[in-house]
């Protein structure tokens, strides 16, 4: 089967991008492409507000069966906003939290390669203020199960 893990961030980071909800939250098309990024593509000096899509941690998958493999994956994804920006802060950073929630949470992906994810489920959340004192970072992980 192989690692489905760029298949499953290019997933991820491509639904996240291509919904207007959370597009108008991140203030998109100011920050192309999307403000949604993987962990090479984030800029120096990246304007607030944006995503992180990484890392992600793979591990022999428990839904093995019929002959198929399996791997669980925990994905991460961090939202950053910046105190110092208007409407930002917390507040800011907890509503993409909760619409990158509703896009990931018991909603499949569609995965290249002949892979098959059949379930995102969500694991857990912290917020943290990074030692800038500007920074707020929201990270959330996710366990996605899929099949080869």
């Amino acid at each position: 089967m192989g690692l489905p893990t760029g298949e499953e961030q290019t997933a991820i980071i491509t639904r996240l991008r291509g919904d207007g909800t959370l597009q108008g939250l991140l203030g998109s098309p100011v920050n192309p492409p999307g403000a949604v990024f993987d962990a090479s593509g984030i800029a120096v000096n990246q304007p607030f507000p944006y995503i992180g899509v990484f890392p992600i941690t793979s591990a022999r998958g428990t839904a093995k069966a019929f002959g198929s493999d399996a791997v669980d994956s925990i994905v991460q994804v961090s939202i950053f906003t910046n105190v110092a920006a208007p409407d930002a802060g917390f507040a800011q950073a907890r509503a993409i939290a909760k619409q990158v929630y509703s896009l990931l949470q018991e909603r499949a992906l569609s995965l290249s390669g002949g892979f098959h994810n059949f379930f995102i489920q969500f694991l857990t959340e912290q917020e943290l203020s990074e030692a800038d004192g500007l920074t707020q970072h929201i990270v959330q992980r996710y366990q996605l199960k899929t099949q080869g």
